[in-house]
């Protein structure tokens, strides 16, 4: 039997359980998109407020490009790389923290319950937004400043559920430290070739629509370090 050739060449031959029924194609097509928004979007939107954060703050940059200059971060390295790349992860933590990609997370109670005195009925829909905790002054000091140093080894740990960038709980985000590991790497990346700037000064405003979105696509003026 020949090997799957691709994620999609798995899923088009898993069965279930208990019928031993292949996917339906429209299952097919559910599980593609979850893979496209859930897993490519989210990424590439917190790359763009990663990199949208950095080249507004060059002594951030210049660190970075410092952090990754000496180190190959070719494929073959992907496995070694990460755990070098101490600063540069400390930034997309940040960048995660002000413009979180799953800017809410949405419940449902399946009975009643009790939130910090609120009560909850059952089929009650609960929000959860990231966005609010994780610019909230009574968790964070400063929670509109860019501070990457916040996420450095020897700072204090936030509160767990104060910091929800990947969700919490059973239904934790399962790519978390995939996402975490290629963020870091593709920024690292684009730092040691670049030196990056804004092409204009029009403001960029967040709008939330399944991701947290930029209102438009902005120019960057890319110049080869060396």
């Amino acid at each position: 039997m020949e090997a799957p050739r691709d994620l999609f060449d798995v899923l088009s031959t898993v069965r279930d359980p208990e019928s031993g029924a292949a996917f339906a194609a429209e299952g097919l097509v559910d599980q593609v998109a979850t893979l496209i928004a859930a897993g490519h979007e989210t990424t590439g939107v917190a790359l763009f407020w990663s990199l949208w954060l950095v080249v507004a703050a060059p002594n951030v940059q210049k660190r970075l490009a410092a952090e990754a200059e000496t180190l190959d971060l070719g494929p073959d390295n992907a496995a070694e790389t990460p755990p070098k790349l101490v600063y540069t992860r400390a930034v997309v933590h940040e960048a995660l923290r002000l413009y979180p990609p799953a800017f809410t997370l949405v419940r449902q109670a399946r009975a009643a319950d009790d939130a910090g005195g609120i009560p909850v009925p059952p089929g009650a829909i609960v929000f959860i937004a990231p966005w609010v905790l994780h610019r909230h002054r009574r968790l964070w000091p400063q929670p509109e400043v860019f501070d990457p140093s916040r996420f450095l080894p020897g700072a204090a740990v936030p509160d767990r559920f104060a910091y929800l960038p990947f969700g919490v709980g059973p239904r934790v985000c399962i790519g978390a430290r995939f996402a975490l590991t290629e963020a870091t790497l593709v920024l690292a990346t684009m730092i040691k070739a670049f030196q990056i700037e804004r092409a204009g000064s029009e403001p960029v405003i967040p709008v939330g629509i399944v991701t947290l979105q930029p209102d438009h696509a902005p120019l960057f003026r890319l110049q080869r370090r060396h």
